[in-house]
């Protein structure tokens, strides 16, 4: 399928996602970009028209010049503020630009595969495997388009949640049958980390020790050229923007230079909910698909600071709990992610008639569509306590348990 571009162009807007989210809606395919993209790599993308997206407060001091250049390609053109309605978008989209409408889940899929197929050949991949959403739905679509050629390599790092990486080997090993090779490297990952507690110095170590895991197993099963990764549209937004860096995230900004790879990202245009979409169509089970989402960094980014063994218990534990009765209150599939961090704080405590001096731990639950925005979820107070009283009984070396009601922005949705 020859696709249709929508390309916006970001002028300093503060939510550049509304615009991209109401074009995938109306099934356009669409990409923001920095509008100080060259006019060289624009007219490469060939698109069918032009979104101008920016407000009076942020757009930069040489829009003016770049709008007139840009004006000039000769496809129609929209400027987009605070004051257009999602009605008016799709009225250029449609009556304007005539845009087929035909990017749907199915077309997304049959176009992925013809151009995994042509990228790859004849050669050989390793996935990066997780367990999560975004590297189970990239290895099924990978395996949909080369099948055999594809080994998928799951990395027990010792940042997993609890009872995970047999549930990994359950699933793809046995259930999917694709070839599956599980690394136990917890005390590699974990001595490499020892000490460390700057959030973007963790987040480096371990995406670069993934890759040499990879590079090293790789080399054990003979020459792999291609490395696939679960990366999604948000990640790569906030880890490369031109207003600065949000977080790197380990699979983008996170990365060594020097891989031994070429990377295969087949989903790195689409959003979190186009990725569950793509998942369902793949034939994936539905509790994976609406499983938890969950960083690649994994507990790393749920203990702030330096990690230890301890405090990944303390999460561990205690994310187990909050899991089990969210879904015993029935409320698993109206919340979008929920968890616990350790955030490195004790504090005095009495447990048995004696004074304590124990962990905090924090609980987060959001509300989202698409991991860019987040609202807090409302839990009802009952449950909080019942989940509070339930971890400082059951998680030895925790005596307080807080609530995070931050939304995103200006929080993020993991607190690293």
């Amino acid at each position: 399928m020859k696709k249709q571009l929508l390309l916006i162009l970001d002028f300093g807007a503060h939510n550049n996602q509304k615009v991209a989210k109401i074009a995938r809606a109306a099934n356009v395919y669409c990409e923001v970009k920095p509008y100080n993209i060259s006019l060289n790599d624009i007219k490469n993308m060939n698109p069918k028209a032009l979104i101008f997206i920016g407000d009076e407060e942020t757009t930069e001091p040489d829009a003016p010049e770049k709008e007139a250049e840009l004006k000039e390609l000769g496809v129609p053109v929209m400027e987009y503020g605070n004051q257009k309605e999602e009605e008016q978008v799709k009225s250029f989209i449609f009556d304007k630009c005539s845009f087929s409408g035909g990017w749907t889940t199915q077309a997304f899929i049959d176009d992925m595969v013809e151009q995994i197929r042509a990228q790859v050949g004849d050669k050989k991949v390793l996935c990066a495997l997780s367990g999560g959403v975004d590297s189970s739905v990239a290895a099924a679509l990978v395996h949909r388009a080369i099948g055999d050629q594809l080994t998928c390599i799951f990395v027990n790092h010792g940042l997993m949640r609890k009872n995970e990486p047999e549930q990994v080997e359950e699933l793809f090993g046995k259930q999917f049958n694709m070839k599956l090779i599980s690394i136990d490297a917890v005390d590699r990952f974990l001595d490499k980390l020892a000490g460390v507690d700057d959030p973007e110095k963790k987040r480096k170590i371990i995406g670069e020790e993934f890759i040499r895991v990879f590079e090293e197993e790789s080399r054990r099963l003979g020459k792999m050229d291609f490395l696939v990764q679960g990366t999604i549209y948000p990640d790569i937004i906030e880890s490369v923007s031109n207003k600065g860096v949000v977080k790197s995230h380990h699979n983008v900004g996170g990365l060594p230079e020097d891989i031994d790879f070429e990377l295969l990202e087949p989903l790195k245009w689409l959003f979190k909910d186009e990725v569950r979409e793509v998942g369902e169509a793949l034939g994936i089970p539905h509790e994976q698909v609406w499983r938890q989402p969950f960083p690649g960094p994994g507990l790393g980014v749920r203990v702030v600071g330096a990690i230890t063994r301890e405090k990944l218990n303390y999460v561990r534990e205690s994310d187990s709990i909050l899991r089990e009765e969210i879904k015993n209150a029935g409320l698993e599939k109206s919340i979008w992610q929920y968890f616990t961090v350790c955030p490195g704080c004790k504090s005095v405590g009495v447990k048995d008639g004696k004074r304590t001096y124990e962990q905090a731990i924090v609980l987060r639950a959001i509300l989202s569509s698409d991991a860019m925005t987040a609202d807090v979820a409302e839990l009802p107070y009952t449950l909080l306590t019942r989940i509070a009283t339930r971890i400082v009984d059951e998680v030895d070396g925790v005596n307080r348990v807080m609530y995070d009601i931050t939304p995103k922005p200006p929080g993020t949705i993991e607190w690293e």
